[in-house]
C-alpha cells in the first residue's frame, strides 16, 4: 500500500534533496509537491488528502505557519501529521510551530545523508503512533542520530 506525502516547498533544490532522501528511507511513499502555501491549501481542499504533510516555513502567498494553522483548524485535516521542514533554526520559529501543533520540526541539513537519518527517525516515530515530538525531546533524539 502506497502512503501519500505532500511536500510544500518553494525551492527546487531543496525539493530534489528531499525526494532523494525520502525515497531511500521509504520507497512506499508517493510524494506530491506544491511550490507555495496557497497551492498547499488548495490541494488539501481537494480530494487528494495525504497521509503526512511536510511544510517549508518561508513560501510565497501563504507561509508554512499559515498552512499549519489551516490544517490544524480544519476538522477533516487536523489529525494529519505535519512536519515543518525549514532552514530556520530560530527558537522562536520552532516554539511557534510546536504551539501551532506541528508534529515535528526539521531544520534542513546540508546533505542528503543527514536528511535520510532525520526522515528515518521521523517516519519511524509516526509509524509507531508515538506521541508527537516536543522541541526538547526531538532535539535530544536528533543529536543521538548524529552523535551515537
Amino acid at each position: 500500500m502506497d502512503i501519500k506525502a505532500l511536500l510544500a516547498e518553494d525551492d527546487f533544490e531543496d525539493y530534489l534533496l528531499f525526494v532523494e532522501a525520502f525515497e531511500k528511507v521509504s520507497p512506499a511513499y508517493k510524494i506530491s509537491w506544491v511550490k507555495n502555501g496557497l497551492d498547499c491549501i488548495t490541494c488539501l481542499k481537494g480530494n487528494k488528502v495525504p497521509d503526512i504533510i511536510f511544510l517549508d516555513l518561508n513560501m510565497p502567498y501563504k507561509n508554512g505557519l499559515e498552512c499549519l494553522q489551516y490544517i490544524k483548524s480544519t476538522e477533516s485535516l487536523a489529525h494529519l501529521p505535519v512536519v515543518i521542514f525549514s532552514t530556520s533554526h530560530y527558537i522562536k520559529h520552532i516554539d511557534i510551530a510546536y504551539k501551532s501543533r506541528a508534529d515535528f520540526y526539521i531544520v534542513k541539513p546540508a546533505g542528503v545523508g543527514q536528511l535520510e537519518a532525520i526522515l528515518a527517525t521521523v517516519l519511524d516515530k509516526l509509524a509507531r503512533g508515538a506521541e508527537r515530538a516536543t522541541k526538547e525531546n526531538f532535539v535530544v533524539r536528533l543529536s543521538k542520530v548524529f552523535h551515537g
